[in-house]
């Protein structure tokens, strides 16, 4: 019997052994102990030396070559948009690089990937869970992949919750942003005729080239009339806005019966314009439509692993061919993430702005 125990916690150990050796991350080479990153210091960005991180179960190690900037980030920099619990001061959103490590079955190192992450991708290294992560085409450069994630799963989410059907008429703002680059393009893949809102006749002819029929420049004021003049019927049949506040009664006016208005963004404030706060649900309940208020860094694993599996097959292998991604520049080295920052709050950018991080 003491024979029989011996060898069974014999074979327990060596179980135990093996479990911890699959369970630890596969190296490529041994890893730098600190990096360089950014993070936000006086509404700043500062670069700073941090611990590189390690990945935990199920994540991959990705060296960085390049990520983008985005909104957030910028609302992020200047305290108007906390870090979510758990997730690194650090900023960033997406990124595209090299796994250098993995404690996950589904990358090996030396993949070449892009990625969704909650944060941290200005920086050398970043560690993300391994269900947001794409392989990268062989036909995209660092600069493309590092600017996809962000843009178009946030722009299919949108679509996805606004339930376009073809035929249908979606009016989209700011839609020579990357989301609405992205979301021109997807919106008329669906079958939907497109109207948009953005802030130069160069814009506009952009969105025009990715499939949109025609929109206003906001710099021209209110463009109710001009969106009705050129929607069927003068209403539209959903809304993506990024916007917010200072459009929200132009909003609820051009949508029609049973519209669809997506927020996603509060970019001009999250308070009504005083005319319309008093009759606002009323107007909705009027006209039955549906206020479908989103965030994508925030959302569950399962949620994002969804979503990305989902666009990964569907979406992506037709960047570059179908659908056309617009990177409008960028910005060499981490000491330059400021810059870019600024350059992309002087709107003067049409599609992605990315900041390369490495050159190896």
């Amino acid at each position: 019997m003491l024979r029989t125990a011996a060898i069974a916690a014999a074979g327990a150990a060596v179980a135990a052994c093996l479990y911890a050796l699959t369970r630890r991350p596969r190296l490529a080479f041994d890893l730098p102990g600190t990096m360089s990153a950014i993070v936000a210091r006086d509404a700043a960005c500062t670069v700073v030396t941090v611990p590189t991180p390690q990945p935990a179960a199920g994540e991959v190690l990705i060296q960085v070559r390049a990520t983008a900037i985005n909104r957030l980030d910028v609302m992020q920099r200047r305290g108007k948009s906390p870090v979510p619990k758990g997730v690194t001061e650090v900023l960033g959103l997406e990124a595209a690089g090299i796994v250098v490590a993995t404690s996950s079955a589904a990358f090996e190192v030396g993949d070449e990937v892009l990625a969704l992450v909650p944060g941290g991708s200005y920086a050398e290294y970043v560690a993300v869970d391994a269900t947001t992560v794409m392989r990268k085409p062989r036909s995209m450069s660092w600069a493309e992949a590092a600017s996809v994630p962000e843009a178009w799963l946030t722009a299919s989410l949108n679509l996805r919750l606004a339930n376009v059907s073809p035929g249908e008429t979606v009016l989209i703002h700011a839609a020579a942003s990357g989301v609405g680059v992205a979301s021109v393009q997807l919106a008329r893949a669906a079958g939907a005729r497109v109207l948009v809102t953005v802030g130069s006749a160069a814009k506009l002819e952009l969105a025009q080239s990715l499939g949109a029929s025609g929109g206003a420049l906001r710099h021209d004021g209110p463009w109710l009339e001009a969106v009705r003049a050129a929607a069927p019927g003068g209403k539209v049949d959903a809304v993506l806005d990024c916007v917010a506040g200072a459009y929200a009664e132009q909003n609820v006016e051009a949508l029609g019966v049973d519209g669809r208005w997506v927020l996603y963004s509060l970019l001009s404030g999250g308070a009504l314009p005083g005319g319309l706060a008093k009759g606002f649900l009323a107007t909705l309940m009027k006209k039955r439509v549906q206020l479908l208020a989103t965030t994508l860094r925030t959302r569950s694993r399962p949620f994002k692993k969804e979503l990305v599996d989902a666009f990964a097959a569907q979406v992506l292998p037709h960047i570059g061919s179908r659908f056309r991604h617009v990177i409008d520049k960028e910005f060499d080295g981490l000491a330059s993430a400021q810059a870019a920052h600024d350059y992309l709050e002087s709107n003067a950018n049409a599609g992605k702005v990315v900041l390369k991080v490495s050159q190896l």
